[in-house]
């Protein structure tokens, strides 16, 4: 599922304890978003290990997937209150309880 290198030394950690690992280079469009471990999951009480999947759709959201009970999830990571968390795409719920 991992499409980009994600260095294990270059790190970013947000105020939510996710911890992102960036590609590095002087070509890096991803920065710190090509893996993200402990991430909030969107709507669940979830953290899982977030994999980017393209480069940034818009200013705000980055495609991505993970895996939840074994089954590949796709959505976007974005920003939210210093942090950042994985929002599952409308298809995928429910995945732990209904969408709110």
């Amino acid at each position: 599922m991992q499409r980009f290198y994600a260095s294990p030394s270059d790190t970013m950690t947000w105020s939510n304890g996710a911890i992102g690992h960036r590609p590095g280079g002087p070509f890096d469009c991803l920065g710190p978003f090509a893996k993200v471990l402990n991430c909030p999951v969107r709507g669940t009480p979830l953290r899982r290990t977030v994999y980017a999947q393209g480069y940034a759709d818009t200013f705000f959201s980055i495609p991505a997937a993970c895996k939840i009970k074994g089954k590949r999830i796709k959505g976007f990571i974005t920003s939210v209150d210093g942090g950042v968390e994985f929002v599952p795409y409308d298809r995928h719920f429910p995945i732990n309880q209904p969408k709110e």
